[in-house]
């Protein structure tokens, strides 16, 4: 499994080495983001990996904070990925738009523009219906 961290840092080294005006670290928190919004509809195998008590304790222990340390597995990523930069890229749209009185040139979208297709993904068919898995049991 790969970690966060690793993942942000394959991001910023190989994929988009040129334009991403971010820090390390607001690209990482914008990973660990998408991967809390993945999470609450599918477990992560890191997570699951975890032994459970026998018995279960009650009140049951949470799942340990999603951080950069935290490892997801490759399909996991292929979800959570594309929200991930939705975020980056409307954080990076955010901090373009706060250099406008700089006078800066903004370039890509804009900040709304990107907010819509956040939401779109995140409230419609997209993230939750592909992340939601049931096991089937059959009698």
């Amino acid at each position: 499994m790969t970690t966060l961290s690793q993942l942000v840092d394959r991001f910023e080294s190989l994929e988009r080495p040129v334009g991403n005006i971010l820090d390390t670290p607001v690209v990482l928190a914008q990973a660990i983001a998408a991967t809390n919004f993945y999470a609450g509809y599918a477990p992560l195998s890191a997570h699951l990996a975890i032994p459970v008590p026998d018995p279960a304790p009650d009140p049951a222990i949470p799942f340990p904070e999603i951080t950069g340390s935290t490892g997801v597995s490759v399909s996991e990523w292929a979800l959570i990925r594309p929200l991930f930069l939705l975020y980056v890229e409307r954080e990076n749209a955010i901090h373009l738009e706060a250099s406008r009185g700089m006078g800066i040139d903004v370039f890509g979208r804009s900040s709304s523009e990107i907010a819509g297709d956040i939401t779109m993904m995140e409230s419609g068919a997209e993230l939750p219906h592909r992340a939601a898995c049931y096991p089937i049991v059959t009698v």
